[in-house]
């Protein structure tokens, strides 16, 4: 950053940049000691450079116009706000207070030496602001060298926790007082500089905070401070830079809702699509039926690493020539809108955006990705007859594509190797049935004459008082 030789003199303009950036710098208690210094004197030496600390030209620049709102607003978050304020004497700051007295001072000076007695790291860390991007958010007026400290500050209040307790495997302190930390605001670069400064204050002992030395790690996993970042960036936004985002979002989601509708209702009744649709379901595998979807990716996989890989190279070609004629007007509308965002992005992120996916591009994944889930989804479903209900949505008809797709290909594929056999009517049934019982009833009785015959041939020897103990 270079010197302005003064304060609040920050540069305009500047496109090319981050509006937020938070480089990190780390600095070992042996370190420190190494050097004849103190973690303490930071709070000193800072709190004595006026250009680099200012809070003389700390006035709120909101696009409020009645001045009560604006002082209830001040007064609702508990803070004394100006350098000239009742026992507030220096413009730092941490969780209690926007300007810290005298003893708070000592508090903060006597907990950083303990932490580097203990042999902890000093963590450094600071958010710096493009100042054009200060000005389009109401928080820097460069006429009148104003600048809302006061909202910056309690921005910085409001994710510091998220550091301390994401920023490393465990988090930094282990227990609730067991971090010290406090701010700073620099005006004295071309753009403004928030320092923050934090360190555990006890002895760490557990192994995963620990190096292989018995050093304390000094690291910030990058996730969490690129969330720390972004709600901080959240925090100081305008509401009217909020409310430009919130719009394009809402557009686009609108959109995207539209264009699904509309392609499902063409898709299942306009005849020319039925070959396309038909195409698709022919190469679906079918061990998978009732369970055909794109899968956890984003965009159609169209290469054989997938089962699905025939059905989404057909989806792709479907899709495309569904947004590039009948839904062209739509879809460049949705692409246009998404577009607006990008430029957006690229004014907050500057050129740590470049070579990234752009946020149009991930939209557009998106919309293709839905639209061939929805269409493998109308095949997975069943038709019912309650899907007429006129709620706004897209309902396949019983005689749509979808359903002459599916019915076609759930036919027997040798229709005229199967016989069909009607039923016999119930008189004949009925005189069948009588037919055989006769010819049972005739067969039992010839069965009985033959039995009786040939007990009469093997009796003739028996005398009758013989056969009676027989029978």
């Amino acid at each position: 950053m270079a010197k302005t030789g003064g304060f609040a003199n920050f540069a305009t303009g500047e496109k090319k940049t981050g509006a937020v950036l938070l480089p990190t710098h780390f600095t070992t208690a042996a370190q420190a000691t190494k050097e004849g210094k103190q973690f303490g004197n930071l709070v000193r030496t800072y709190a004595a450079k006026s250009s680099k600390v200012m809070d003389e030209n700390n006035q709120a620049l909101v696009d409020i116009t009645d001045a009560e709102q604006a002082q209830k607003t001040s007064n609702s978050f508990g803070y004394s706000s100006r350098f000239s304020a009742m026992g507030d004497e220096h413009p730092l700051f941490d969780s209690d207070t926007l300007n810290m007295t005298d003893g708070q001072m000592d508090n903060l000076e006597n907990k950083l030496n303990l932490a580097q007695e203990n042999g902890n790291i000093l963590h450094e860390m600071a958010f710096s602001i493009r100042g054009d991007w200060l000005v389009e958010n109401n928080l820097y007026d460069p006429e009148t060298k104003q600048l809302d400290q006061d909202k910056l500050k309690r921005a910085e209040q409001h994710i510091v926790h998220d550091l301390f307790e994401k920023g490393g495997s465990q988090p930094l302190g282990q227990g609730p007082d067991d971090v010290v930390w406090f701010g700073a605001v620099h005006q004295d670069t071309d753009h403004l500089n928030m320092h923050i400064w934090f360190a555990k204050i006890s002895p760490e002992t557990r192994p995963s905070m620990l190096l292989k030395n018995g050093e304390p790690k000094g690291v910030i996993d990058f996730k969490a401070k690129h969330q720390a970042e972004s709600k901080f960036r959240y925090e100081i936004e305008s509401d009217a830079t909020k409310i430009k985002r919130a719009n394009v979002y809402e557009a686009v989601g609108n959109y995207r809702t539209q264009i699904k509708q509309d392609s499902f209702t063409r898709l299942d009744r306009t005849h020319k699509y039925t070959a396309d649709l038909q195409k698709i379901y022919d190469v679906l595998p079918q061990d998978l039926r009732g369970r055909w979807k794109v899968g956890n990716t984003d965009t159609l996989v169209t290469d054989d690493t997938s089962r699905m890989a025939p059905a989404n190279r057909q989806m792709n070609g479907l899709i495309d020539k569904l947004l590039t004629h009948e839904l062209k007007d739509d879809y460049q509308a949705f692409q246009s809108t998404a577009q607006k965002m990008d430029g957006m992005m690229a004014e907050t992120h500057g050129n740590q955006h470049k070579g990234q996916e752009k946020w149009s591009e991930a939209q557009d994944k998106r919309l293709r990705k839905e639209l061939a889930n929805g269409i493998y989804r109308q095949f997975n479903e069943q038709f019912k007859a309650d899907q007429k209900i006129n709620d706004g949505k897209f309902h396949k008809q019983a005689k749509g594509n979808f359903e002459k797709v599916k019915q076609r290909n759930d036919q027997p594929e040798n229709p005229k190797m199967v016989t069909p056999h009607k039923p016999a009517p119930v008189g004949k049934l009925n005189k069948i049935a009588k037919r055989m019982t006769k010819q049972s009833r005739q067969e039992l009785q010839q069965m009985h004459r033959m039995l009786q015959d040939t007990t009469t041939e093997q009796s003739q020897n028996v005398s009758d008082e013989s056969l009676s103990r027989h029978l």
